[in-house]
């Protein structure tokens, strides 16, 4: 993850975010057509192999988090925010969906999965900025996968949250990802990790009630919110080590895979990205 000035807890709310000149549709789309793949959407810095083996763990807590928070699918309306190639999209369809809508921010990725996904419906839109053409209040589902940590400007975030908020129905689901610190925020250029009670107390404040939280990952991402010095040197080790030869990350991804399934099943909590189920109030 990037690393970034720190705020104290709960300070940066109150202040103006230092978003400079960052404008992320230019940063997505010149990213996903220079790679257009699981690579491009992950971390460039680990290399595609590793990448692979961090989007099979991906998949399994996706697909226990949905199982878990919501009931029957097949009938279900669902909409993926922040669709990039379309991995989430299929998540959806193999479980069960049928009717799934997607938003990007990137006119390459809608203009590929429109062809990928013929019975599908693509738009571009930002969800910091409104809901494009989608229809208020009807979504039983929306899925917003390691996006809302990239917005970097506070006020754009919330609106953000307040906009997915107005898409689901009544009793609708929305499952996330997000660093939860228990600690000072850290600010980079493209992303943000936030006080967990921040981002809680929006989500309550907004209309949502929080079913799960669990770790979407343990020992195969930044440990951002650990003090662990065994964590931190791991973390350190593996850095390094896929800068030197990012071909090794197959071999250490498919070593680590194992326990770091078990883990995310076991933990409630963990030291850096979590996946979050909420359900829009009904009243």
């Amino acid at each position: 993850m990037p690393s970034g000035h720190t705020c104290a807890r709960g300070a940066c709310a109150a202040e103006p975010s230092d978003v400079g000149d960052f404008d992320p549709k230019s940063y997505w789309e010149e990213r996903l057509e220079g790679t257009y793949s699981l690579g491009g959407v992950g971390w460039l810095g680990l290399g595609e192999p590793f990448n692979r083996w961090m989007y099979r763990v991906r998949r399994r807590v996706f697909a226990r988090t949905v199982r878990n928070a919501a009931s029957e699918l097949r009938d279900a309306r669902v909409l993926d925010v922040g669709v990039g190639t379309g991995f989430y999209v299929e998540r959806w369809h193999e479980l069960g969906v049928r009717d799934v809508s997607g938003i990007d921010l990137t006119d390459v990725a809608v203009a590929e999965l429109s062809g990928r996904y013929p019975h599908d419906r693509f738009e571009q839109a930002d969800i910091t900025d409104g809901t494009g053409n989608l229809p208020a209040g009807e979504f039983d589902a929306i899925s917003i996968m390691d996006v809302l940590f990239h917005v970097v400007d506070d006020d754009r975030y919330a609106r953000a949250i307040a906009n997915l908020h107005s898409l689901l129905r009544p009793g609708g689901v929305l499952i996330l990802t997000e660093n939860l610190l228990h600690g000072d925020w850290h600010r980079g250029e493209h992303q943000v990790s936030r006080d967990a009670g921040w981002i809680l107390g929006l989500l309550d404040k907004t209309g949502f009630e929080v079913l799960t939280r669990r770790p979407l990952f343990v020992l195969m991402n930044t440990p951002v919110d650990s003090r662990s010095r065994l964590l931190k040197g791991w973390w350190w080790l593996l850095m390094n080590v896929m800068a030197r030869a990012r071909w090794i990350g197959g071999a250490v991804g498919a070593a680590v895979y194992p326990a770091e399934t078990a883990l995310t099943a076991i933990l409630r909590e963990g030291p850096t990205t979590e996946i979050v189920a909420a359900r829009k109030r009904l009243a």
